[in-house]
């Protein structure tokens, strides 16, 4: 997967700063790149930095990604350069949007799972000036978000979580953010699959929402993915979006079938949601 500099931030892109655990969690783009797309050379992860995109034009031909995604090593160049946790960017949002931030961050301990996954911080949160289009995932944009904060988990399988905090101007923007977030997510499914279709693979994708609350919502995706904003392979993805007051609260994490047994049960995204609510 090619790597440039533009306007659209991805949900991963940062954590490529944080060292060598973070090329996990940046989904390994340097050692699973698609075959269509050409590999990524080490210095474009960092020198793009927060600014890292997904690629600005749609795959030309099909290319059956690897099947087995492994625990990446960063490169050295990207290890070596690693990027500032905060920007002087990022305090355009102002002492009260920052702390308004901050009051959502969740720990390790709180994270789903965590007796199986045994989550640890991959480094302290970082805050950032996001970019006009935040990308959740294939299936999610969010426009509109004047601040932002990320927080990167590794788990005992080396597998990422990642919590994203975005702040919008008042609260009707990030309820309207919310909104969009429930409608990418509501046509995941055909969208994962018409992905998988114009890479060669079975059409295998399977979205549920698995709990509700309010402004809160949580889903469930399996499927063998397509290497991108995701790494390749059989995997579950779990989502969860809150909107509390101006903050749009997003946290993922995702089980590669080639890293461990599915351990987690979505029966508990309502003590998550519960939990990403207060």
């Amino acid at each position: 997967m090619a790597l440039t500099v533009s306007s659209r931030s991805v949900r991963l892109a940062v954590l490529a700063g944080a060292g060598v655990l973070a090329a996990t969690a940046v989904y390994a783009v340097t050692d699973h790149a698609d075959a269509s797309e050409g590999q990524a050379p080490p210095a474009a992860a960092a020198t793009a930095g927060h600014r890292t995109t997904a690629p600005a034009t749609t795959p030309t031909g099909p290319a059956a990604p690897s099947a087995t995604p492994s625990a990446a090593q960063a490169p050295p160049a990207v290890a070596e350069k690693a990027a500032p946790a905060t920007t002087p960017a990022a305090r355009a949002t102002g002492a009260a949007g920052e702390k308004a931030l901050a009051a959502t961050r969740v720990t390790a301990r709180q994270l789903p799972d965590r007796t199986a996954q045994k989550w640890k911080e991959l480094a302290p949160p970082s805050t950032r000036q996001p970019g006009p289009e935040f990308q959740l995932n294939e299936c999610v944009t969010v426009r509109g978000a004047t601040g932002w904060q990320q927080q990167g988990f590794i788990s005992a399988h080396k597998t990422p979580a990642v919590q994203d905090s975005l702040g919008f101007p008042d609260a009707a923007s990030a309820r309207a953010a919310y909104r969009a977030v429930l409608a990418g997510m509501k046509d995941c499914e055909a969208t994962s699959r018409a992905l998988q279709k114009r890479y060669g693979l079975a059409a295998d994708a399977r979205v549920r929402q698995t709990a509700t609350a309010g402004e809160a919502a949580a889903w469930s995706r399996t499927w063998t993915a397509v290497q991108g904003l995701s790494a390749p392979g059989a995997q579950a993805n779990h989502i969860y979006a809150v909107r509390r007051g101006s903050v749009l609260v997003l946290l993922h994490f995702d089980e590669w079938d080639s890293a461990a047994p599915r351990s987690y049960d979505p029966k508990g995204d309502a003590d998550v949601l519960a939990g990403l609510t207060r």
